[in-house]
């Protein structure tokens, strides 16, 4: 297999989309989670279809935490990185 010479700018241009591809799938697998562990947490009557309110209400509150969390942690990342930089 043979070297393909890449300017610069192609390489940039290749980190970016490869960077973009990684966050898409830790979205994908954060939602995931997030999915499996409140329903697991908040739906108890499995199989009749419908949610109760108080299950709808459960799962609510719980994804607002996880989006809560995934800020904050979002937060932290970036204000470390601009202390790095």
């Amino acid at each position: 297999l043979g070297s393909v010479a890449m300017s610069s700018s192609e390489q940039a241009a290749a980190i970016d989309q490869l960077r973009k591809e990684v966050n898409a799938q830790a979205q994908r697998e954060l939602l995931t989670k997030m999915t499996e562990k409140c329903f697991a947490k908040c739906v108890s009557s499995k199989g009749s279809g419908n949610l109760d309110r108080s299950e709808q209400l459960c799962l609510g509150m719980c994804i607002d935490r996880y989006v809560d969390c995934m800020n904050a942690v979002n937060e932290a990342l970036v204000n470390r990185q601009q202390a790095r930089s």
